[in-house]
């Protein structure tokens, strides 16, 4: 009875280690149809500043990757927060869910990149 109390307790232990969702994606239509119906979707650009300032996604906000780490918390200390990011190409993007995973976030998903954004980017 006890090794069967070992066994079940050593599946407990090794399932919670393993408990990390995969970071979702989505196609750039898809994620369009998702913030037209979810107001709540924070869209978060992790390009440069001035990388931003050369044209955006309307809604985005600009948090730089290289302050992922330092100042994302700050902003957003609900970790359940729904997160979509987006970059130029998709690299940063994906550091950039893997950086908040590992802080603690659960609602992630990469949009990949703007190259091929299907409307028009936003210039202030």
């Amino acid at each position: 009875m006890s090794k069967l109390i070992s066994i079940i307790a050593l599946l407990v232990v090794l399932a919670s280690c393993t408990s990390a969702q995969p970071i979702k994606k989505l196609t750039h239509q898809q994620a369009i149809e998702a913030m037209m119906s979810d107001t709540l979707i924070v869209l978060v650009d992790v390009r440069t500043p001035q990388e931003f300032n050369e044209g955006h996604v309307s809604g985005a906000i600009n948090i730089p990757l290289d302050t992922i780490e330092t100042s994302f918390e700050t902003q957003f200390e609900d970790k359940n927060v729904r997160l979509f990011i987006i970059c130029r190409s998709g690299n940063r993007s994906a550091q950039a869910a893997s950086i908040l995973q590992r802080l603690g976030y659960t609602d992630i998903t990469d949009i990949g990149g703007i190259l091929n954004w299907p409307q028009p980017l936003v210039q202030p």
